[in-house]
């Protein structure tokens, strides 16, 4: 028998670059299971709980002999995130990784998600500092990689001194890729330009930064003082602004005033909790006497707590009333996923409108529209869930049988989302997150999006479609079961 060896080593080449992409597909949704996520405007942890961040800034680059006895005080207060001041030499003393590896042993001991930020690059707009920072990361990759579900990296405290969007987007378009590119696949944290006070950056290219991450798993941080948190009309208008876009958001820094002025501190609070946004404050001690009222405690052991410890600790929005330990540590996180009995069908009714899911006009045929209407209580408005993975679902129709899908695999804002014969897609699984009062939004996997009434209408046979997470009524639904 003659032997084709060209055939065959073609054959071989094809076999090596299915099994390739093979890997690698397996190993990105690996990661991406196994540590915080953001999706839309949410925060999750490895669980698939959302986790609101409730946390304290401690400056350990400065104070590196007190950090063992701060953290033990910090998290006492029931705060659930600790930011930590790293340096990566340029400027300031360089934390090793031996040091690093020690303050995340530190924070998971006392059940704090560590968020780990480089402060030599503050201020600054030179690319070369935000390189320094990039490459301090991948220099700790060693210790960094397998704790995804405990630590954050915010890539450089306030990097951008400039109240500029465009210089601010182009080093983080650079960075983001360099970070991914070295095999760092935590949720990445990003300050806004002008020393973390122009949110405006994030607004105007935020987006364009966050497309550049392959793992779609950055967010997005104000530092709210005089500047961006100066009154409630620009607190509001900061954290809605970033919301809008779909893009998830943090407070990573604020405090009750500032070199030039007040800061809305109550807004601050009272707001970010409104809208499932988080905020760490700054600091546990150590401001020196120029700014000795931001901190929040007397001494490192929290033993006597200041006027601004009080207010971020027992204050009406404070940590004793808002803050949950992350679940990784046995805390429930801000809002889970409901559990469903997948032998069961359920109602899905629109907080908005009150009107119920349904297949349109009981169609059984693919691309049959999804739209509300009254509840009738036929079978076009029942649905069963089915476990897929990682907390996600198919949504079964009763009538049809055909799952909910979004409508071509479409990512975009407004794409329909219809029902269509089950062949496993990811735009046909759907997370059910928990608004933590009885509603859920579902997210679909593949765009990230939720399921939401168009253009918020009460209207019977509306269209069902997907739509950036808004935190709106017309993307929340109440899961009553079908006796």
């Amino acid at each position: 028998m003659m032997v084709n060896f060209k055939k065959i080593y073609a054959l071989f080449l094809t076999f090596v670059m299915i099994f390739s992409v093979a890997m690698s597909v397996g190993a990105e949704t690996a990661s991406a299971a196994s540590g915080f996520y953001v999706s839309g405007t949410t925060l999750y942890d490895s669980t698939g709980k959302a986790f609101k961040i409730r946390g304290v800034n401690h400056a350990h680059s400065w104070f590196k002999s007190d950090s063992a006895v701060a953290m033990k005080a910090i998290a006492a207060t029931g705060a659930n995130t600790v930011r930590i001041v790293l340096s990566d030499g340029s400027k300031y003393t360089k934390d090793d990784a031996s040091t690093v590896s020690n303050l995340i042993s530190l924070a998971t001991q006392y059940k704090l998600i560590a968020v780990l930020e480089v402060h030599d690059a503050t201020g600054s707009d030179s690319t070369s500092a935000l390189d320094s920072a990039v490459n301090y990361w991948i220099g700790l990759k060693s210790i960094l990689v397998g704790k995804e579900d405990r630590v954050i990296i915010n890539i450089a405290n306030e990097w951008y001194g400039t109240w500029d969007s465009n210089g601010w987007a182009n080093g983080y378009k650079s960075a983001i890729p360099k970070l991914r590119g070295a095999g760092l696949n935590h949720t990445l944290m990003v300050d806004a330009g002008g020393w973390g006070q122009y949110p405006q950056s994030i607004i105007d290219k935020g987006k364009e930064v966050f497309n550049t991450d392959v793992n779609k798993n950055t967010m997005f941080s104000i530092h709210m003082y005089e500047y961006a948190g100066g009154n409630s009309s620009q607190v509001k208008s900061n954290i809605d602004g970033v919301l809008n876009l779909g893009l998830s958001v943090v407070i990573g820094e604020f405090g009750n005033k500032h070199t030039d002025g007040d800061v809305d501190e109550a807004t601050i609070m009272s707001y970010t909790q409104e809208k499932g946004v988080g905020w760490m404050a700054w600091s546990w001690k150590g401001n020196g006497s120029d700014w000795a009222y931001l901190d929040m405690s007397n001494d490192w052991a929290g033993t006597s707590l200041t006027s601004w410890g009080n207010t971020v600790i027992n204050g009406s929005y404070g940590f004793k009333s808002t803050s949950t330990i992350a679940p990784i540590f046995g805390g429930g996180g801000d809002s889970g996923s409901i559990s469903i009995d997948t032998n069961s069908y359920y109602k899905l009714i629109n907080r908005n409108s009150g009107k119920a899911l349904e297949v349109y006009s009981h169609s059984t045929s693919d691309g049959g529209k999804l739209a509300q209407w009254s509840d009738t209580g036929n079978a076009n408005q029942q649905w069963k869930f089915t476990v897929t993975s990682d907390g996600y679902h198919k949504m079964t129709n009763r009538n049809s049988g055909k799952v909910a899908d979004v409508s071509g695999k479409l990512t975009s804002d407004g794409a329909k989302i219809v029902h269509w014969s089950d062949n496993g897609g990811s735009n046909q699984q759907w997370k059910l997150v928990s608004t933590g009062d009885g509603y859920y939004k579902l997210v679909n996997r593949n765009s990230g999006k939720a399921m939401d009434v168009l253009s918020k209408s009460q209207s019977d046979g509306a269209d069902i479609v997907q739509w950036s997470d808004n935190g709106g009524s017309n993307q929340q639904w109440k899961l009553i079961k079908v006796n």
